[in-house]
């Protein structure tokens, strides 16, 4: 347990230091770090939100999903985040209306939904990180908005790329044509024949469900 608290209180300097002394070790009184192996759902569609997920270390896709499961990416979750759509169902005591899965080892700090409210007039860092976090959110779903109402797939196709190796630090996306397919509410074929053009644009290098951005 000790241990625990121990990780728990490193990750919060770390991840979170604009945070009041006072807030992190109230934080350190009531949460709990979790675990996510990857592929691990962290929330679903429907779930009661009980609790606020704290992203320290990994990386975290939201998502939506329809009956068919035909998916729309949403956004990814890195260190120093947190979900605002999930926040927002938190406040209200709601259920959950989007889908968020580890795309790699993830840890998270767990803080119970009736500390959102408290800390809010409490603790000025809490008040600014909800807002910038609402703030940051609804700009990445404008985003989306955008790129399905006025931009063509191939564009969306390399903000796609480009947001996974951001949110991977990696250049090189592990993916499958279908994934990214799903992911995008296109077809593999599309996606097949895009990557092809990108390649041969000089933007990507595509090998066996990987995909790597060389600009």
């Amino acid at each position: 347990m000790t241990d625990n608290k121990n990780n728990l209180g490193n990750f919060l300097e770390e991840c979170f230091p604009q945070f009041e002394k006072d807030l992190k070790a109230e934080i350190l009184a009531c949460s709990r770090l979790n675990i996510l192996a990857v592929d691990t759902l962290m929330m679903d569609i429907g779930q009661k939100v009980e609790e606020i997920p704290l992203i320290v270390s990994g990386c975290v896709k939201v998502f939506r999903e329809d009956e068919d499961d035909h998916e729309l990416f949403l956004y990814y979750l890195g260190p120093g985040e947190a979900c605002a759509i999930t926040m927002i169902c938190s406040a209200r005591e709601g259920y959950s209306k989007i889908k968020a899965i580890a795309e790699e080892k993830t840890t998270v700090i767990v803080v119970p939904i009736d500390k959102l409210d408290l800390w809010m007039p409490k603790y000025k860092s809490w008040y600014y990180f909800v807002m910038d976090t609402y703030q940051d959110r609804f700009e990445e779903l404008l985003k989306v908005v955008d790129g399905i109402a006025f931009h063509r797939m191939d564009e969306r196709l390399i903000e796609y790329l480009e947001k996974n190796a951001e949110a991977s630090q990696n250049a090189t996306v592990h993916k499958t044509h279908l994934q990214i397919s799903q992911e995008l509410n296109s077809s593999r074929e599309v996606i097949t024949r895009l990557l092809k053009k990108l390649e041969q644009r000089g933007v990507v290098r595509v090998s066996r469900n990987q995909i790597e951005l060389l600009s």
